[in-house]
């Protein structure tokens, strides 16, 4: 399974809880009552789920961090989040390998390869998140399944 053969697929609220550590409650709470992330497909009644991209799971498990390391009140950066969606939406997931996240002043987020992560003088305040960690853990759950098992549909023919 590599990176390269991610398929943008979505899983349900249950998956996204084990891969974030949030509660149904606080998935809930920060994806729909808060609008802090919400979900690519909102819940369709009992038994329908709200359906995660892994976009939406990669910052959900950045918002854990932020809230958790850092003690961070999201609903005060909550253009911020909405802002960060934005800009993993136009991201194939392997050029996030190497990356950084660079939460320029808590106002506004940058992609930087990891190299290439310089304070200077004139920069504001950075909180700096790296990536891998997070991205090893959705490729396990986002890539496609082996199915090398599976019987082909139609019997080889030799072709003259």
């Amino acid at each position: 399974m590599t990176a390269l053969g991610l398929v943008k697929n979505l899983i349900p609220a249950g998956q996204v809880q084990t891969l974030t550590g949030l509660t149904a409650n606080q998935l809930r709470e920060w994806s729909h009552r808060r609008d802090l992330i919400p979900p690519d497909v909102n819940s369709g009644g009992p038994g329908r789920p709200a359906l995660y991209s892994w976009q939406n799971v990669l910052l959900l498990r950045l918002a854990v961090v932020l809230r958790k390391r850092f003690k961070i009140e999201l609903q005060a950066h909550k253009d911020l989040l909405h802002a960060l969606r934005d800009l993993f939406a136009g991201t194939p997931f392997p050029a996030l390998r190497g990356c950084v996240l660079a939460l320029r002043a808590m106002e506004r987020g940058e992609l930087l390869s990891e190299g290439m992560v310089r304070i200077g003088e004139s920069d504001p305040d950075t909180l700096f998140l790296r990536l891998d960690p997070h991205l090893d853990v959705l490729e396990i759950e986002f890539a496609p399944r082996d199915q090398s098992r599976q019987l082909p549909l139609f019997r080889a023919v030799s072709v003259r």
